[in-house]
């Protein structure tokens, strides 16, 4: 039997936080919050997630937070079983029901205007921290080869799954932790130093 996934969805809450003027979410969450459309699936808001640096579990901290409502299949046979709907309101005079629909119309589009504006510049951002990191992994891969002199193909292979800063700074962990049993304590921390500057400079 076949079922209909819905897309994840933002929850009343989640739109709440993202009224103009709220800024309780970190910025990359946010960023992510405001890309859950109801059209993009769960897959992509994680590749998503991933590009904004927040590794793979920025959707499910979304969840939890009670901001996005996850995916449920729907049977048919369940929705045919549903009980029917309650009849409808009676309809609002013509010109108060033109006035609100006019009114609310205008305020989402102005909402929708900034959260597009805000979503475009944090994407901008994560792009530039991608750029970042992708030239401070290969500062990093040199550096460790010549301290380590030819004992560094562990951390090459690891280093290829790197795709976050969080994955970065772990490796950068290991890294200093072969170097140390293999030269000393002050070399580590000068490798640790010089790719915490160069991460941030470039």
């Amino acid at each position: 039997m076949q079922t209909s996934v819905t897309p994840p969805r933002k929850t009343e809450l989640a739109r709440q936080m993202l009224a103009p003027g709220q800024r309780q979410l970190a910025p990359a969450l946010r960023a992510l919050l405001i890309t859950v459309d109801g059209k993009r699936d769960a897959q992509e808001l994680q590749r998503l997630a991933r590009g904004l640096g927040l590794g793979d579990d920025g959707l499910s901290r979304l969840v939890d937070q009670g901001l996005v409502e996850l995916p449920r299949a729907l049977k048919p046979a369940v929705a045919a079983a549903a009980p029917a709907p309650a009849p409808a309101p009676a309809p609002a005079p013509a010109s108060a029901s033109t006035s609100t629909s006019t009114s609310t119309a205008s305020a989402i589009q102005a909402v929708d205007a900034d959260e597009v504006a805000e979503a475009a510049a944090l994407a901008r951002e994560a792009q530039a921290r991608a750029k970042r990191l992708v030239a401070t992994k290969f500062f990093a891969l040199d550096l460790v080869t010549r301290m380590l002199a030819g004992r560094e193909g562990e951390l090459r292979e690891l280093v290829r799954q790197v795709d976050t800063e969080s994955r970065f700074q772990e490796w950068v962990h290991q890294c200093c932790e072969r170097i140390e049993a293999h030269a000393d304590a002050e070399r580590a921390a000068k490798f640790r130093d010089s790719v915490g500057q160069t991460l941030a400079a470039s």
